[in-house]
């Protein structure tokens, strides 16, 4: 099928869905909500993030017309157990990050990656893991040069030694987030759109903390900031990862934007 008609396809299909009604009505509130807060300069900063998210979408999209694209779903074994381990480690973090409780946020974070071990290797959740974490990332290339290219030629060698700083955060957080969250609650669920949202969301969340400085300490503000920005690139990363299920790639491409 011809690029354009399977856009067109695609996009038209998105846009029925009430995950994808519901993101978007999300990002309105969020622009209105960031423009409000931080004044009408702020509303070429919400263009331009939409524009570059626009075109990473597209590219994360593209990559399932890759003919070494893995868009099938790998079994998961335990997936209602690991789900609510899942979500438990994501209390635990929101526990901690939040400031609520630190000694509380660690054992539930304990508990919870503990657990979620445990369902899997017991139901032999594991077996080829290594295999779906090395899988052939070029479906990914003209990502990982659209994000990393204009960065290399603006910073130079520099930003390669910050990439590779910034590669294991990159890869922990999207093996967590779509190995360890969305993988799941897709299977279990059975309900990828409203599990690729609520996954998102949850990575939105996490990054809260991190924006109240920019934010001057508004928390209004930084919800708009991580709904205009983390939640999209956490739908992004589930839609490069359900047409092709490559979490660590996916990782590299994370570092690439970081770095």
């Amino acid at each position: 099928m011809r690029l354009d008609r399977a856009l067109e396809l695609d996009l038209g299909r998105a846009l029925r869905s009430h995950p994808i009604q519901l993101y978007l009505g999300l990002q309105l509130a969020a622009a209105a909500v960031f423009v409000a807060r931080r004044g009408p300069d702020a509303i070429s900063t919400v263009v331009l993030i939409w524009l570059g998210l626009s075109i990473v979408a597209f590219l994360a999209w593209w990559s399932g017309r890759n003919r070494r694209a893995h868009p099938q779903p790998d079994p998961v074994p335990a997936a209602g157990p690991r789900t609510a381990f899942a979500l438990l480690v994501v209390g635990g973090w929101v526990s901690w990050g939040f400031g609520l409780s630190v000694e509380a946020g660690f054992v539930l974070m304990f508990v919870g990656l503990g657990g979620w071990l445990w369902s899997a290797v017991r139901a032999g959740g594991l077996v080829g893991l290594r295999s779906r974490l090395l899988r052939d990332p070029r479906p990914f290339l003209g990502l990982y040069l659209f994000i990393g290219l204009p960065r290399l030629l603006a910073i130079g060698p520099l930003y390669l030694l910050g990439v590779g700083v910034a590669l294991p955060s990159g890869v922990i957080q999207q093996v967590l987030l779509l190995l360890g969250l969305f993988a799941p609650l897709e299977a279990w669920s059975r309900r990828p759109g409203w599990s690729a949202l609520l996954a998102a969301a949850i990575f939105a969340l996490l990054h809260v903390p991190t924006v109240m400085e920019p934010n001057e300490g508004d928390l209004l503000a930084a919800y708009a900031n991580v709904v205009l920005f983390q939640l999209s690139v956490g739908m992004i990363a589930v839609l490069a990862f359900r047409r092709h299920r490559a979490a660590v790639p996916i990782g590299v491409a994370h570092a690439l934007a970081i770095g």
